[in-house]
């Protein structure tokens, strides 16, 4: 087997204008698929590759911290320290609150969906 690229990772949540409101409106995700039928968006990632949200219900319930399950979903915003400023100017002018960490060779901000999914936002200095 040889993987060539990433495809999409697909998330559930709870209401579907709320995501859109998040991914699309404070990351600037382009929403490329809806699927009303199924209630699912797509957002397109760079070329090709796309994140999908699924709205499962306001009932759903939250994991709690020793269930299975996806830890975080990480997206590339640049690859320089400036462009995560920039990501981080963003997540303040929406009133996002996150975390600024530094990574050996990069540094991260950590911020949570409105379903509580923890993203990770970074740059890549080889990118």
């Amino acid at each position: 087997m040889n993987i060539k690229s990433f495809g999409h990772a697909a998330v559930k949540v709870r209401d579907l204008d709320r995501s859109e409101a998040f991914y699309r409106g404070v990351l600037g995700m382009p929403v490329v698929m809806r699927i009303p039928k199924d209630r699912k968006l797509g957002f397109g990632i760079g070329e090709g590759s796309h994140f999908l949200v699924q709205a499962i219900g306001e009932d759903a319930k939250a994991p709690d911290a020793r269930t299975l399950g996806v830890h975080h979903i990480a997206f590339v915003v640049g690859n320089t320290p400036a462009m995560l400023d920039a990501a981080a100017a963003e997540l303040d002018s929406h009133a996002v609150q996150y975390d600024r960490v530094a990574h050996e060779e990069f540094e991260s901000l950590y911020c949570r969906d409105p379903d509580g999914h923890l993203i990770g936002l970074y740059y890549w200095p080889s990118w």
